[in-house]
């Protein structure tokens, strides 16, 4: 059978789509393999979020177009949001593509092309580090913020039953994942297209599968509610994390981007969540850069971060999307203007996330262990992991000395240093004793 090689970008939900595709081939019969040169079918599975990805979109089409030169790729083939987006217009920009597959069709489309079953599970290659993975429970967003293109490229919201969802669940924990991680575009809006909820999914989850972790992502803030806040402060095994994307705190630029609440509402929100779940860690977004930012309005915002001390921050330039309304919006402030708001506000959020990582210094907290430490030739600490309030990829890591453990363990760490963004600890053999939930 011929070998297939992936290139997987973007977002977690868009690698979940991604590696669905290589199993529902490998399943086939066709060879998956790391190799591009000798791959004859190369996927590239591609976002189209925000400018920066739509250039690494293009960028990997690019590249691995060469692999029909240099290597035996005999069918190339380009999926994913980019696809979605953009595939009438670069059909004929890039004749080397042999096949566009958009974000719902390429069950029908494979079938078609590969002669494989048209009908896929949700069985698919499981990435690195193999005890943490992603479970998405919806597509698509039926929000209307004025900067996102992603309701015109997946469509409005959909969830998936609580069954399917708890399907796949018991099928990861079978496959050793110790850290599921629920992602859509807005979790906090599961089940609210039918007679579902976030808080009935997460009881689901409790009681019938056993994952120590369970992680949700994507909440938006005017979503979060008292009943989820209290079950997450009940049950241990959710942890203590809510990422809620706020974008920015000044109302004259949220009511620019339709969103909601307000200032004051994000205010309460926040209050909310340390009063309710005294040990939340709170990792937010932010968007400067947005039409109409004066040097004035960005100093609110400065003073805003100041004052409510995120454990994480992302910060990203505005990037006018076409198709939306803030692409007609006036006046932008110049992009290299953008570029300094962001520096400048990363700057006072490294200095935040120093001092909330030292005052955790001498805690004995636990950790989800990802594998052997990156610097332990010179830093001689062995692994390296996450501490609940820490998620991967976007987050900090706890570099562990001193433990005899395995990737995927969940270990007890004394934090013994740590810096803007990590935390230097050792394993604590005498906690270990009566460790484990």
């Amino acid at each position: 059978m011929p070998t297939v090689a992936l290139c997987n970008l973007g977002c977690s939900k868009n690698q979940i789509d991604g590696s669905r595709m290589l199993e529902h081939l490998r399943s086939a019969g066709y060879e998956v393999t790391d190799d591009f040169v000798s791959a004859n079918i190369i996927i590239v599975n591609t976002c189209a979020f925000i400018e920066a990805a739509k250039i690494e979109a293009i960028d990997a089409i690019v590249k691995h177009a060469r692999y029909k030169t240099i290597g035996r790729c005999a069918s190339l083939i380009v999926c994913g949001c980019f696809s979605q987006r953009y595939r009438n217009i670069a059909a004929r920009q890039f004749p080397e593509v042999d096949l566009w597959m958009g974000v719902n069709d390429w069950p029908r489309i494979i079938a078609k092309h590969f002669h494989v079953c048209a009908n896929p599970s949700f069985f698919r290659t499981l990435q690195a580090p193999r005890a943490t993975q992603y479970l998405k429970i919806a597509e698509g967003c039926s929000h209307a913020c004025s900067f996102c293109a992603i309701p015109g490229i997946r469509g409005k919201y959909k969830s998936r039953t609580v069954n399917s969802i708890i399907k796949e669940a018991l099928w990861l924990f079978d496959q050793g994942v110790k850290e599921c991680i629920l992602v859509s575009q807005d979790t906090s809006s599961y089940g609210r297209d039918c007679s579902a909820s976030l808080v009935r999914l997460l009881e689901a989850l409790l009681k019938r599968t056993r994952f120590p972790w369970i992680r949700m992502a994507y909440l938006h803030p005017s979503l979060v509610d008292d009943e989820l806040l209290r079950l997450v402060a009940a049950e241990p095994r959710i942890c203590s994390y809510f990422d809620v994307p706020i974008q920015h705190s000044v109302d004259t630029i949220l009511s620019a981007m339709n969103r909601r609440p307000l200032s004051k509402g994000i205010r309460h929100l926040l209050e909310r969540i340390r009063t309710v779940v005294p040990d939340a860690a709170i990792r937010t977004s932010f968007i400067v850069g947005f039409p109409g930012e004066t040097e004035r309005i960005f100093q609110e915002l400065l003073s805003f971060v100041k004052a409510m001390r995120f454990d994480k921050v992302g910060v990203f330039p505005f990037s006018p999307e076409e198709c939306t309304p803030a692409f007609s919006m006036r006046p932008r402030p110049k992009p290299a203007t953008s570029l300094r708001r962001c520096e400048a506000l990363m700057s006072l959020q490294r200095e935040i996330s120093e001092s909330i990582n030292a005052s955790k210094i001498g805690r004995t907290v636990e950790a989800i262990i990802d594998g052997i430490s990156r610097t332990a030739d010179v830093s001689g600490f062995s692994w390296e992991g996450r501490t609940q309030w820490d998620a991967p990829e976007v987050d900090g890591n706890v570099f562990v000395k001193g433990a005899r453990v395995q990737t995927g363990e969940i270990i007890p760490v004394v934090l013994q240093r740590s810096n803007e963004y990590d935390l230097f600890g050792e394993f604590d053999s005498v906690e270990k004793a009566g460790f484990g939930r």
